[in-house]
């Protein structure tokens, strides 16, 4: 009967635990899901005209804004075989794109933010292809 009833307040005890971890987590503003996120309604992508410039639009089409982004001498957002693409940070304030230096023929990706202002080199540029996941 004894070990019964430790046995019991044992597993008590691992399951209050338990609830007690499930209930912290779920507080917690780092366990914010993507589903959770605001959207904007918003698309982005890029534009092969001459020079390749990022644009954003509603989904329906309508207020189509470009990106101005100035990259240094020799960089390009994308070529006529290497597609820059674009991507928003989860909370709407960077974008992050494949760029290619010209001089080197190397690759990497770039980021600045959502209004085309502080333009930075995010990766050491290579001469492998690179293509930019979503970012989290």
């Amino acid at each position: 009967m004894k070990n019964f009833l430790k046995t019991g307040l044992m597993l008590f005890v691992f399951a209050f635990a338990g609830i007690l971890f499930q209930i912290a987590c779920s507080n917690s503003e780092d366990s914010q899901s993507p589903a959770n996120i605001q959207q904007e309604g918003k698309l982005i992508y890029t534009k092969m005209t001459s020079p390749v410039s990022i644009w954003t639009c509603n989904y329906d089409g309508t207020g189509e804004t470009q990106i101005p982004v100035s990259l240094p001498a020799n960089f390009v957002i994308s070529t006529s075989s290497f597609s820059a693409h674009p991507r928003v940070s989860p909370d709407g304030q960077n974008v992050f794109f494949c760029a290619i230096d010209n001089s080197t023929f190397t690759q990497g990706i770039y980021g600045c933010n959502i209004d085309g202002s502080n333009p930075h080199q995010v990766t050491a540029f290579t001469p492998t292809q690179v293509e930019i996941g979503n970012a989290y």
